[in-house]
């Protein structure tokens, strides 16, 4: 009995420490996946202008080049590991014919059964900067070169945006001076023939008169730029980015119109009095705009990419970096930004259907 009772000591014992060892291996396996599944700002790097798209559970990254010479996409299946995979050039500035440089805010877009890539870009002269598309049957290319897209009026413009309605018309949003002089910059909506063709006239949606929008140091200009149209339900929303972006009052505004409406009336659409996201100066983050939407791996969430700076006086060049956040959709239908940056310290989950890791 004895022998039989040290036996059934020792098994308990046993069985114990085996029991909180399992305890200890599983609570830390779980830990560790909750960290896979966490991030923090800025997730996406330094970098400008950002576009950011999912498909079949990859996540497909552009922005403006520190060269303005070329564009480049990262592929990756978490957004935690986007920024640092590696860049695959899709462009070369002069190639097949198209202009020398400044090629400015690629945009990479799922039209039908083609990938485009709406940019800008000029012969070295700025106030020759025009619309360009990029068309490839798969997102890392090749690209052809379809040509500029011409505007009404053949003005400067930047910025170029589709906006593609739930019964496949296709629109068109830029940023764009009215006439042949810099000084200010607008907001307009053409209907496209193709993705390529623009046809008819240009639209008005907003040129800058709030203070907000017109927040531009020494500078002068007044800024109404990187349109980002958005369809969800019933409702057609177009963020846009005012004031100069060397300005820490750069932030972002929204214009707003049914999906049944006259697109191209500029009555149809209703703009916001105030900025719906600008710098959260607590929390040191300045200038956040230039954004992009983009959906979780799984469709389910809307999310927003954008840069900002930590500059308080604002930046426009190379020490800006790329932020991502959720979206969530309010009562009346419109989009809930937040209002600003979230900190630096904030930990955010990886978008539905993100595994985490690479």
């Amino acid at each position: 009995m004895a022998t039989a009772g040290v036996a059934a000591l020792v098994t308990s014992l046993l069985t114990s420490g085996g029991t909180d060892a399992g305890a200890n291996a599983t609570t830390s396996a779980a830990t560790a996946a909750s960290a896979a599944k966490t991030f923090s700002n800025p997730v996406l790097g330094p970098g400008q202008d950002p576009s950011v798209q999912t498909y079949r559970g990859w996540y497909y990254f552009t922005q403006s080049a520190p060269d303005a010479k070329s564009i480049t996409i990262r592929r990756s299946r978490s957004i935690k590991s986007l920024a640092a995979a590696p860049k695959t050039v899709v462009w070369q500035a002069s190639q097949s014919g198209s202009p020398c440089c400044d090629w400015w805010a690629p945009e990479l877009h799922h039209i039908g059964n083609r990938w485009y890539i709406y940019t800008t870009a000029d012969n070295g002269n700025n106030d020759n900067h025009r619309l360009q598309v990029l068309q490839a049957a798969d997102p890392l290319g090749p690209y052809t070169y379809k040509g500029q897209l011409t505007t009404p009026g053949g003005d400067w413009s930047i910025d170029p945006s589709p906006l593609q309605l739930p019964n496949g018309q296709l629109y068109l949003a830029w940023s764009g001076w009215p006439g042949s002089t810099n000084g200010v910059q607008n907001i307009y909506l053409a209907k496209l023939a193709n993705p390529w063709t623009i046809t008819g006239g240009r639209t008005l949606l907003s040129t800058p008169t709030y203070s907000w929008e017109t927040q531009a140091g020494t500078v002068g200009v007044k800024v109404n730029e990187s349109p980002e149209p958005i369809v969800h339900g019933h409702k057609v929303f177009i963020t846009y980015s005012a004031s100069g972006c060397w300005t820490p009052d750069y932030a972002l505004g929204l214009l707003s119109a049914s999906t049944s409406a006259n697109l191209l009336d500029a009555s149809s659409w209703t703009k916001s009095a105030t900025p719906v996201f600008h710098s959260n100066t607590a929390a040191g983050i300045y200038a956040p705009a230039s954004n992009g939407w983009f959906t979780s791996p799984d469709g389910r969430q809307t999310w927003m990419v954008f840069h900002a700076v930590n500059d308080s006086a604002g930046n426009c060049g190379l020490e800006r970096a790329v932020y991502a956040q959720p979206v969530t959709w309010g009562a009346n239908g419109f989009p809930q930004l937040g209002g600003q940056p979230l900190p630096l310290t904030a930990t955010l989950t990886v978008p539905s259907g993100d595994p985490g890791a690479p």
